[in-house]
């Protein structure tokens, strides 16, 4: 699902957003929001290389600390983005805004769907954004395979 400029693709246990170099920050923060609005206990695990300080000011704007060690002089922190925390959504945005100065950006976010969320999603995105369409649907349904191979 998506346009040209951003696009999703989901499958029970990932969702991979694609944003492509003139994605702006409103469409990043309305992406992000509506998937928060269909599942808040989303997450997306992010690598940070920074100084001992800011890894508290990472803390401060909702993420969560999972490691760090030091590395080269400064810290490799690793922290979870819970996207039930606007802050922290607010936060993840700058973030992808400033990755797409460098070129297109791709984000696999982790979270238990299913093929209603999924429909969730779609619905919440395309009434929130203009443009926002289903590109391809492909549903699996092991039962159907083993009726196939029965032989009877």
């Amino acid at each position: 699902m998506g346009r040209d400029d951003a696009s999703i693709a989901c499958t029970q246990g990932k969702i991979s957003l694609w944003l492509g170099k003139k994605a702006t920050g409103d469409l990043i923060r309305r992406i992000l929001s509506g998937i928060a609005n269909v599942d808040s206990s989303v997450g997306y695990e992010s690598e940070v290389i920074c100084d001992f300080d800011a890894i508290e000011k990472y803390e401060s704007k909702g993420y969560v600390i999972v490691s760090y060690a030091r590395t080269k002089g400064k810290y490799r922190a690793m922290f979870n983005v819970p996207f039930s925390k606007k802050d922290a959504l607010r936060c993840f945005a700058e973030s992808i805004l400033d990755e797409l100065r460098d070129g297109d950006v791709q984000k696999n976010l982790l979270w238990n769907g299913s093929a209603t969320k999924i429909m969730l999603l779609f619905t919440e995105l395309s009434d929130n954004i203009k443009g926002w369409q289903l590109k391809r649907a492909e549903f699996k349904d092991d039962s159907d395979r083993y009726s196939r191979n029965s032989g009877s």
